[in-house]
């Protein structure tokens, strides 16, 4: 139970993780993650459900070596018990035909996105990922995005991301944005989406201990309310997310 069935290294500093669990499998949808503590060493870490094989009761995590992980990524190995395990957690996207959606992410960041551009492709939707600060540590990302979008941008920083956004928006109808990175780069593109009326979602990454919203580290308040990213999110409306008090908030966890 929990065991590790399968690593996939796509370098030293990123892997596929095969987890299984018939539960998690059978029952986690696109927006729904996990969280996991490897060991008594290690921190209770959130992961994005990537992917899920309810047939065989796996699903895939990735691992990057910035989630606190150099050490533990290297060691793990098929057939490897996990000490603990929870989920599936947080509240999955609506799922269904938008249209054309954009899914604009940062580097690593942007693994969020991967099992929303595959259900949302699915749904019939048209996507187009943009996929900012792009390097060899994330070329999986890349890959996996490349499966499903109708189109891959690279993007050098949040001010071409932009640039790309608007220029999509005046040659065609764009229905809806989701969108994960950092938060003033989240704040930048949901005040640019605001002003081409463009629905837009953000898909929170956050310090969290619980995950079933005992703690409150997650906090952000959205339309002036106090929500928690574990159970309310992650993924919240962008125009109505108070991106600076989040800021401020994720400054004291830096």
């Amino acid at each position: 139970m929990n065991q590790i069935k399968d690593i996939i290294r796509h370098s030293e500093h990123t892997a596929e993780v095969v987890i299984e669990s018939e539960s998690i499998a059978t029952s986690a949808r696109a927006g729904h993650f996990v969280i996991i503590r490897f060991d008594e060493e290690c921190p209770r870490i959130p992961f994005t459900i990537v992917d899920t094989d309810p047939e065989n009761g796996t699903f895939t995590i990735i691992i990057h070596k910035g989630a606190r992980l150099s050490k533990l990524i290297n060691s793990l190995e098929v057939g490897y018990e996990i000490l603990d395990l929870l989920g599936p957690l947080g509240q999955a996207l609506e799922i269904k035909n938008y249209g054309t959606v954009i899914c604009s992410g940062d580097g690593a960041g942007f693994v969020p996105l991967l099992p929303i551009i595959r259900a949302l492709k699915k749904a019939g939707n048209k996507v187009i990922a943009i996929l900012s600060e792009f390097t060899e540590k994330t070329s999986c990302l890349r890959s996996n995005a490349e499966k499903y979008a109708d189109e891959i941008i690279l993007s050098e920083d949040e001010d071409e991301t932009i640039a790309h956004i608007n220029r999509l928006s005046s040659e065609m109808p764009v229905n809806l944005v989701v969108m994960t990175g950092p938060t003033h780069m989240m704040k930048k593109i949901s005040e640019c989406t605001r002003k081409v009326n463009i629905p837009t979602l953000c898909v929170l990454n956050m310090v969290m201990l619980d995950g079933v919203g005992l703690c409150g580290i997650c906090r952000v308040m959205v339309d002036g309310q106090r929500k928690l990213t574990c159970i309310d999110g992650p993924i919240f409306d962008a125009h109505h997310v108070d991106f600076d008090q989040l800021q401020n908030r994720q400054r004291y966890f830096v």
